[in-house]
């Protein structure tokens, strides 16, 4: 049986870059007391010049010896996990120590619930429609821990963790355009993209704090999924690069189908349409 927790008022964001820090400010502005991470003193400083409170969080977290403002920030109502592995990570056992030391911090601390945001790198290269109820089965490092740390995590926190695997990110200054912009023989022109834009991501995090759903796996890629060729050779078009030229392929590969979490969480998509959409480069 799930815990009754009043309304949550305080949401602690681990990771602050180009996902978290737009996600703090648009929880601020929906009415709750956001906290962010970041892993220096500058940066912290940098997140109180835009109203957050910050808190330096070096993971993996030692189990002594907080300050007061990371004790503040792990003793929040909701923490959102938001820490990818990142370049400075050197092996998935090193992402996984620090995502389970911070776990377990925010557990002893007293948080009451937690948001991992992970990826659907965790259904590898299967094919056809992918739904919230399907299997995973990662190729990838990243995909196999990302699928541990689910486990792990569910294992601590039972219902009171909700995965949100999210789909190819796309928004400000972000777009995966740029680096295939005038590129000959990519493969698998006809393989269906999978993405979905911040600011839909920003909405569907709010929605799972306010609502949280008796479901608690689920995933947010846009409803469209053009071919990977008709899609970056347009967006590069809309963005005025070079044209990228593609093998065909891939025609039969996953579409990543969230309809099912936009039904439980109460979405209207912002950014549905990805043609319509022109490259924010």
């Amino acid at each position: 049986m799930k815990k009754i927790m009043e309304k949550a008022k305080r949401v602690s964001i681990c990771g602050c870059g180009w996902l978290g820090l737009p996600l703090a400010k648009h929880l601020q502005q929906a009415g709750y007391e956001t906290f962010g991470s970041k892993q220096t003193q500058e940066g912290v400083d940098g997140l109180v010049k835009q109203g957050i409170k910050g808190a330096v969080v070096s993971l993996p977290l030692q189990k002594e010896g907080h300050s007061a403002a990371l004790n503040a920030f792990l003793t929040a109502d909701v923490m959102v996990l938001n820490v990818p592995p990142g370049r400075q990570t050197t092996s998935a056992d090193e992402y996984r120590a620090k995502i389970i030391s911070l776990s377990e911090a925010a557990k002893a601390a007293g948080c009451q619930r937690l948001i991992f945001i992970s990826t659907t790198s965790v259904y590898g290269d299967m094919e056809g429609e992918i739904t919230e109820l399907t299997i995973p089965d990662p190729v990838t490092e990243s995909g196999r821990v990302h699928v541990e740390l689910e486990q792990q995590l569910r294992q601590v926190w039972g219902d009171e963790l909700v995965v949100l695997r999210l789909a190819g990110l796309i928004g400000p200054e972000r777009h995966p355009v740029k680096f295939l912009a005038g590129r000959q023989g990519i493969t698998n022109g006809g393989a269906p993209v999978n993405l979905v834009h911040l600011d839909d991501v920003l909405f569907a995090v709010e929605a799972i704090i306010a609502r949280w759903p008796a479901k608690t796996t689920l995933h947010l890629s846009a409803p469209q999924h053009p071919s990977r060729q008709v899609y970056y050779r347009e967006m590069a078009r809309l963005a005025g690069l070079a044209l990228p030229e593609f093998q065909p392929g891939g025609e039969q590969g996953k579409w990543v189908n969230a309809s099912a979490t936009v039904q439980i969480l109460g979405l209207n998509w912002r950014y549905g349409d990805l043609m319509a959409l022109a490259p924010e480069l």
